[in-house]
């Protein structure tokens, strides 16, 4: 129905004189005294002066008067503001004027209304009072006070006034202003900043035609209080504070109608909730007959029409429609009405402009109060004793003293910046009070009141420290739901913690057990202090709970935290409609821990009464109080259904006695349904004789079914079959669609079959009868769930709704939307346009997929429809649609959706002729699920960056054979070319990191974003989880045995032989260093107790715990008795422990034993609680003791269901329940274990390289994954997206799409979903293997071609062609160490290649021919040098200028090497030698040695250095100044603070500067880089400085690999999420926002991190960058590309 919120501003008047536009300017609060006695010098000016004659030629303003002597013969009409209608030109009438509202006399003629950008506005001097006669439009400040203000009031005018005339009693005094002079001066007011609100009402003869309605008002309303500037050009920010409205006449109508607006658009949600009250001031809420009149008098004088003044006729259906809406919002207002009690003048008569039941609401809360004015007075009042002014004074101080504290901070902002991380960290985006609200506006006075004296509710709502279970069953349709809201409502007046929910069927978001919790939370949240912060600890993981299994909620929000807090008061919790929750007995399960439950927590549960919910009541624990309150079978309700029928009769027509008749009859039948009831009084109402309201009590039966078919049966027999049809669509959409539709998208749906709805709320009632109802947001939903099973039931007769159909067509249309040719173009548009415009857009986007798993015959059109998205472009552009607006994890369920689809297609073709198989078809499909899934996997970070990436990018980098690759690549189209490397399929790698120095990689831990590896050496290495960015690396300087990480990522503890350290992320600083207990050795650790202690297990059966604020404290024990065996089991004995792991919560830990049963104990208390013995499918009961326990190598913990997931020696994996005993085994050797966070998953790794990924409830293997290589360690990514693991020095990460897959399954849409599922369904066993490769370890490109070499592992060095594929052999060393180094000479005519055991080829070329791509150049071997370099690896090699000379560099010392002569010409021995060498650019004769804070002149023939330049620490530091390298003083050894290196130096692709990168390491083991550019020129300076280029910090900050410089002075590197970045220096100075423009990405698995530092790039751009065992040639035209 709505459509655009921000239309509508291209009809204002055109632009005016400057000097017409004079602002309000915002004044201090003048002084109470001199306002009064200015007022008090302002003399009344008598009658004869009011009214001043006017020549018919001249200009009539808006409240100008006309002469007296034409008053007679002049129509008038009072309304609003004055506005006076000009003569017709002929003068036969002189004038028409309209009196709307209260004016002054003297006023100056109008001027044309200025156009304005609501962008920004400056106030210009006032000349006095005249240049003031008119307010602006817009909203502007009047008041600002010199504080933050506490809330804000908004004053709108009404017809034809403005934001200044309507409050002013005469406009030539500015101290009648009284918003701006008297109410800053109130107490209670002058805290506040007050604003007037101006729109073009006007009217006058002259003014343009405008096609203006109230609701564009309202709109121009909404717009003005979101984006609107102050003076300064600062953002107002409304929505900050509290907004009282006040509002005159049609302004009233505004306001409302913005409110209703705001409440649907999320553009302004967080406006209308920050407004607590609108005051009312004679508001036409019912329309006046006097509009009617205006309207013709502007038609009889040929004045364009106003179809504002149309909305205002009395009984119009613009008003009707406003006030059906508001009535169900207003409960969330403090509504006040004031209504004039005199006769407006008119001419020579008096008229009352608005009578008393127009100008209120009649609402139970409203405050009403009558003036002593005309329509014009009750807004202009003479001074500040006036009495019509106190009044409203007093009302506006009233509501100010209402907002408590709380609301003055906090109402109306939908959440402070804690609560709104909350709100993401839980996934709650849609208020509780939304739904609370819906359902307390159907509740009547009077009513309910009952329930707090039932014996069962007034013990649940005592305050006992205890907590207990009340189920409240009660029939369908018998008032359950309001009963319960007026629970949540009486609660929370009695200052109780109450959280709610209501359970709601046709809602996804509120049938899930998830949703609950997490609402449930997020309100405890709001309640507890201490709970808000205990989750805002949780939420710093980075991770979002919005898609987490419910049994992981409960244990990581409820049992391990809110259930541990100690509350003075008890939680109530109120729960309506568990019936209709996805699995109300999940639910109860949940709730028997609330007896073990520090906090009491009281729950009230409402619901119908159901055998399995009967049962499952029955089955809470002894310990929790259970209290059955039910109400099926009695008249419990029969007082409110009275009052009920009391309420509705009083709007039926006849008599008083045939409305006694009629509700006897109701109530009599009503048999305690309040549905009933009031579908039957809706019914009776409609009726216009006594016949028709006898014949509906005859005939409207007293069962809901026998009503519904009824119901039925009036939508089938109505006259038109359209409308028959139209009913049909409606219904299949309400009842099938996969959440509630707004009437805006209800509408689109329907289109075209059904035309665009003029009105679709009136429609949808007219067509559904009572079947449908229009909640307070707009959306459409079933009457009652009862309805709903009535209209899709399948009994007998065919059902109106028939689900299979529904499901097709509702598919069909959501894939025709994507489907549309120009939707690529509207994806352009604003998201808030889209959304207004192509509102169904959004459901259809995510939700085809929904109704195609419905869909239980997969026939030929479905297939069609389905075929049609993927074999087109619509694909791309679906997927960009959901990368811009989320969530992309749809393509995983569009996965799953087409996975089910395929199947259950390939079943139907058993029974069709194969030639009607369509094989290929469903071939294409099966490819596309594979291809969406790793579009998560592979690039889901890029494309939220920039979905558009989506059309010409991914296709070209995706895989040969892949159905993206296949289906949009274009090589001549495409924006890059890609060569050199020859991907056929997707592999599940999607990152490959390697410590540094070959060290040995041992243990693996993660929490937050953050990846840490600690390896042989003692040192432990930091990654970001996202991008794979080295963060810091932390150095314990001794060997770790068992480090673990807190929750938020931001502690390490690592646990050495002597000492415990504690230290800081990103930063590395030790926080703290601790003794440990002597000659014992850490089995596990883990943080505990929100995060408070650290408890670690070790080989001396002991249990420690270390306090994280006291560690001083050291290392304390447990408990003496705990891991101490007072007896053992026959043939079994205690030696130091094989494995120890804590559980999730840090309360229970198991330890194995070769010789002894794998054993549990809590640690408060120290006691054992079971111990782990053989499955009886595994064991021998009849052989020795011991064979029914075994000796268990390596366990972890299920983290959400508290098993033991474990490895037995024989080769068996086991889960095992220590308190239910629960065991199962599975053959399958393993060495290693790790389990998911969310407890849905665990992985095994065995001693020949296969990883296995588990199903944990099925016990089955899901996914596996061969290769060679010994995996040393597991784990899983805290959002369980990937597995890590542990190879060698490499740490691996995997993300295959049975990962992705399984993560992202939705919980069961039953209690019974789980219980049929079958573990084949869940546990198909995908399969992947790793290919033996030797990689690619240096790359070096020749200077000023197309050539680069190439060297792996294995000591094979290639020389390649950028341009072709051809491939020359260029050396090999045959002791198989991996290449380390390549030198190019300048002039490309040698080559240098050497190996980590430092031999050294040097191979001399000669060119091809010029101009030939698939010329080979000759090669020809020099002898090598015979250097000595004892033991030490070669750093680097360096030719000079003509090649003849070769430096060979290593840590301490270098050798200069004569090619000519074949022998040493110079060597240095310096411990300084660890640099980055490289030729002098302007001197033959000298070469550079690059440090980290200097820079070395060396001469070739002796190696002497000729100079020496000092870095400028100051000048490094500061990002606000060029860099430079200037001469310091060097500090003393071991006095330095960073170990620093230079780790590239390079001339430049266009050889006109010098690219330095240095890589500093804190003391604490934080690194950072820094990238330094030297124009080629500053070589030549003698000086002891050199400078560098600017390069701006926001560009310095985004690079993590430099390249290079292309022409045009533009800086090319890799940023942090490997996009090939240009910036072009010179360009900005310094901004922080500078922005590089990004051209392509290198896809994180083509690379390690060894492999990312060996990318370089060619002088064309090109970039050659390591890939496995080759080497990817990425082409692009930098000119034209570009994202």
């Amino acid at each position: 129905m709505f459509k655009r919120l921000r239309e509508g501003r291209s009809g204002r008047p055109s632009p005016g004189k400057a000097s017409s536009d004079t602002l309000i300017p915002t004044t201090a609060a003048p002084d109470r005294s001199a306002a009064t006695a200015s007022r008090a010098s302002t003399a009344k000016l008598p009658s004869s002066q009011e009214h001043r004659k006017s020549s018919a030629s001249s200009t009539f303003s808006a409240e100008t008067s006309v002469p007296a002597a034409s008053r007679a013969n002049s129509v008038t009409s009072s309304f609003s503001d004055a506005t006076t209608l000009l003569a017709p030109r002929d003068s036969r009438i002189s004038s028409v004027s309209s009196l709307f509202s209260g004016w002054s006399r003297n006023r100056s003629p109008t001027p044309t209304l200025p156009s304005r950008s609501p962008s920004r506005r400056r106030s210009s001097p006032s000349p006095g009072p005249a240049s003031k006669a008119l307010g602006q439009l817009g909203l502007h400040v009047l008041h600002q006070p010199e504080t933050a203000p506490l809330f804000n009031i908004i004053l709108i005018h009404g017809l034809g006034g403005d934001s200044r005339k309507t409050w002013t009693k005469d406009l030539s005094d500015p101290d009648l202003f009284w918003p701006q002079r008297w109410l800053p001066l109130e107490p209670d007011i002058g805290r506040a900043r007050i604003l007037s609100f101006g729109y073009n009402a006007s009217f006058l003869p002259g003014t343009p035609r405008s096609i203006y309605k109230i609701v564009d008002f309202a709109k121009e309303l909404l717009f003005e209080m979101k984006f609107a500037k102050d003076n300064n050009g600062q953002d107002l920010d409304i929505g900050s504070r509290p907004i009282i409205v006040l509002a005159h006449s049609m302004g009233g109508l505004v306001a409302k109608k913005a409110y209703l607006l705001g409440q649907i658009d999320e553009t302004y949600q967080d406006i209308v909730r920050s407004i607590s009250a609108i005051v009312f001031l004679a508001t036409p809420h019912r329309g006046s007959n006097l509009a009617e009149v205006l309207s013709r008098l502007l038609t009889v004088f040929f004045q364009p029409s106003r179809e504002f003044i149309s909305d205002l006729t009395k009984g119009s259906h613009a008003l009707e429609e406003l006030n059906e809406q508001f009535r169900h919002v207003a409960p969330k207002l403090s509504i006040w009405s004031f209504y004039e009690t005199q006769a407006t003048p008119v001419g020579p008569a008096n008229v009352m402009v608005l009578d008393k039941d127009s100008s209120i609401l009649g609402y139970t809360k409203e405050v009403s109060r009558p003036l002593n004015a005309d329509h014009h007075g009750v807004c202009k009042y003479s001074s500040p004793e006036d009495s019509n002014y106190i009044s409203v004074r007093n009302a506006l101080s009233s509501l100010a003293k209402d907002l408590s504290p709380r609301d003055l901070a906090t109402r109306g902002q939908p959440a402070t910046d804690t609560m709104k991380n909350l709100e993401d960290f839980l996934g709650v985006h849609v208020s509780p009070e939304e739904d609370l609200n819906s359902i307390r506006r159907l509740w009547l006075s009077g009513t309910c009141d009952w329930l707090l004296h039932e014996p069962q509710i007034k013990s649940w709502m005592e305050t006992r420290q205890e907590s207990c279970v009340t189920w409240f069953s009660g029939p369908p349709g018998s008032g359950k739901s309001t009963l319960s809201a007026h629970m949540i409502i009486h609660m929370r007046s009695s200052n109780a913690a109450c959280q709610y929910f209501f359970f709601k069927f046709d809602d996804p978001s509120k049938r899930s057990l998830s949703s609950f919790l997490r609402s449930i939370a997020y309100q405890a949240a709001k309640d507890i202090p201490d709970f808000q912060r205990d989750l805002m600890d949780l939420a710093a993981d980075n991770t979002r709970l919005e898609k987490a299994d419910s049994l992981l909620i409960w244990k990581k929000l409820f049992e391990s935290t809110l259930l541990r807090l100690d509350l003075t008061t008890p939680l109530y919790w109120v729960i309506d409609a568990l019936d209709e929750s996805e699995a109300p007995k999940a639910l109860l399960e949940l709730l028997h821990s609330i007896g073990r439950s520090r906090a009491p927590i009281r729950v009230l549960i409402f619901s119908r009464k159901t055998e399995p919910l009967s049962v499952a009541f029955g089955r809470l624990p002894s310990s929790i109080p259970v209290q059955l309150l039910d109400k099926d079978g009695t008249d419990f309700n029969a007082l409110d259904i009275h009052t009920l029928i009391e309420e509705e009769i009083q709007h039926m027509r006849g008599s008083d006695e045939l409305r006694q008749k009629v509700a006897q009859s109701v109530e009599s039948r009503a048999q305690g349904s309040f549905l009933w009831a009031r579908l039957v009084l809706e019914d009776i109402v409609n009726c216009h004789s006594e016949d028709a309201i006898q014949d509906a009590l005859r005939d409207i039966p007293n069962d809901m079914n026998d009503l519904y078919r009824r119901m039925e049966l009036s939508i089938l027999n109505s006259p038109r079959k359209s409308n028959i049809a139209l009913a049909k669509a409606i219904l299949q959409w309400v009842t099938c669609a996969r959440r509630l539709l707004t009437l805006e998208e209800l509408s689109q749906a329907l289109r075209p079959e059904i035309p665009e709805l003029l009105d679709p709320r009136r429609t949808i009632q007219d067509v559904c009868g009572q079947f449908t109802v229009i909640n307070d947001a707009g959306q459409v939903a079933v009457v009652h769930q009862t309805a709903r099973e009535y209209l899709t039931k399948n009994s007998g007769d065919k059902s109106f709704v028939n689900i299979e159909e529904a499901h097709a067509k509702l598919f069909r249309k959501s894939i025709s939307v994507l489907c549309d040719p120009t939707l690529r173009y509207k994806l352009t548009h604003s998201p808030s346009t889209l959304r207004t415009a192509e509102s169904f857009l959004f459901y259809a986007a995510i939700s085809w997929t929904y109704h195609l798993q419905h869909i239980r015959i997969p026939c030929n059109e479905i297939l069609d429809s389905v075929l049609q998205l993927f074999k087109s472009t619509s694909v791309l552009t679906w997927i960009q649609f959901l990368a811009l607006f989320g969530p992309l994890e749809t393509l995983v369920k569009a996965a799953k959706a087409l996975t089910s689809f395929v199947r259950h297609r390939r079943k139907f073709n058993s029974t069709e002729n194969p030639l009607l198989h369509r094989l290929s078809d469903l071939d294409l499909l099966e490819r596309w699920t594979v291809d969406l899934v790793k579009l998560i996997g592979k690039f889901s970070r890029q494309l939220s960056s920039d979905p558009s990436i989506i059309y010409n990018l991914i296709p070209a980098l995706c895989p040969k054979y892949s159905i993206l690759h296949q289906q949009y690549f274009q090589r001549d189209a495409t924006e890059i070319a890609i060569r050199g490397i020859s991907d056929t399929h997707w592999n599940d790698n999607l990152a490959k990191i390697a410590l540094p120095n070959g060290d040995q990689a041992w243990n693996i831990a993660c929490a937050a974003d953050i990846l840490a590896v600690h390896g042989s050496s003692g040192t432990v290495y930091i990654w970001n989880a996202s991008n794979f960015s080295e963060i810091c690396t932390v150095r314990h300087k001794e060997p770790v045995t068992s480090l673990c990480i807190n929750s938020k990522g931001s502690v390490c503890v690592t646990y050495g032989l002597r000492s415990t350290k504690f230290w800081s992320i990103p930063s590395a600083q030790m926080l703290s260093c601790t003794p440990n207990p002597a000659d014992v050795k850490a089995m596990s650790m883990t943080f505990a107790e929100n995060d408070a202690k650290v408890l670690m297990g070790s080989d001396d059966r002991a249990v420690r715990y270390l306090q994280t604020k006291e560690p001083e404290s050291g290392w304390q024990v447990v408990d003496a008795s705990l891991l101490k065996e007072s007896s053992q089991p026959e043939g079994s004995f205690v030696n130091s422990p094989m494995c120890m792991a804590f559980n999730g919560d840090g309360t229970q830990v198991g330890v194995s034993y070769r010789g002894f049963p794998l054993s549990v104990w809590v640690l408060k208390g120290g006691y054992c609680i079971g111990r782990c013995q053989r499955a009886k499918a595994f064991r021998n009961d009849h052989a020795r003791p011991s064979a029914s326990w075994f000796g268990v190598d390596r366990f972890t913990w299920n983290p959400v269901t508290g098993h033991v997931i474990g490895l037995y020696r024989d080769g068996c994996v086991f889960k095992w329940h220590p308190l239910t005993g629960e065991n199962q085994e599975a053959p399958s050797a393993a060495d290693e274990v790790a389990a998911s966070s969310d407890g849905k998953m665990f992985v095994t790794s065995n001693s020949d390289g296969t990883v296995r990924l588990w199903n944990f409830a099925y016990f089955t293997v899901i996914y596996q994954l061969s290769s060679t290589d010994l995996v040393t360690g597991l784990a899983f990514s805290p959002d369980c997206m990937r597995i890590y693991d542990l190879r060698g020095s490499f740490v691996n990460a995997w993300e295959p799409n049975s990962l992705i897959r399984f993560s992202e399954s939705e919980e069961s849409s039953s209690d019974t979903a789980s219980e049929s599922q079958s573990p084949t369904s869940v546990s198909h066993i995908s399969e992947a293997s790793l290919r033996q490769y030797e990689a690619i370890t240096v790359v070096s490109a020749e200077p000023g071609s197309h050539w680069y070499c190439a060297g792996n592992e294995e000591g094979s060095v290639d020389l390649f062609n950028t341009r072709t594929d051809h491939t020359v052999e260029l050396s090999k060393f045959f002791n198989y160490m991996s290449v380390a180094q390549i030198a190019w000479s300048q002039d490309a005519t040698h080559i240098a290649t050497a190996d980590l055991g430092g031999d050294i080829a040097v191979k001399h070329l000669t060119a091809p021919p010029v101009n030939s791509n698939n010329g080979t150049p000759n090669l020809k071997s020099l002898s090598p040098p015979r250097i000595d370099l004892d033991g030490r690896g070669i750093q680097q090699m360096l030719f000079n200028t003509d090649a003849s000379l070769l430096l060979i560099a290593s840590d301490d010392g270098g050798h200069i090497w004569s090619l000519k002569n074949q022998t040493t010409i110079a060597t240095l021995h310096d411990a300084d030698m660890n640099r980055r060498w490289l030729q002098h650019p302007l001197q033959e004769s000298l070469f550079l040695g690059f440090g980290p804070s200097d820079i070395k002149v060396f001469c070739w023939q002796d190696f002497s250095e000729q100079a020496r330049l000092y870095q400028s620490r100051t000048e490094l530091e500061t990002a606000e100044h060029p860099h430079g390298i200037t001469k310091t003083s060097p500090k003393p050894d071991g006095m330095n603070e960073a170990r620093a290196t230079a780790s590239k130096a390079l001339l430049t692709q266009d050889r006109e500067h010098v690219l330095l990168q240095t890589k500093t390491t804190s003391i604490q083991g934080h690194v950072s880089k820094r990238v330094f550019l030297f124009p080629v020129s500053a070589f030549a300076s003698k000086g002891s400085s050199i400078r560098s280029i600017f390069i701006p910090p926001g560009i310095h900050a985004k690079m993590e690999i430099p390249l290079g410089m292309l022409p045009g002075s533009r800086l090319a590197f890799l940023d942090r999420d490997l996009w090939f970045c240009t910036f072009r220096l010179g360009s900005s100075r310094g901004s922080e926002h500078d922005v590089p423009q990004r051209h392509y990405f290198v896809p994180r698995d083509w690379t390690s991190t060894e492999g990312v530092e060996q990318c370089c790039m060619t002088e064309d751009g090109t970039l050659l960058c390591p890939k496995d065992d080759s080497v990817a040639v990425i082409k692009c035209n930098l000119d034209i590309s570009g994202f």
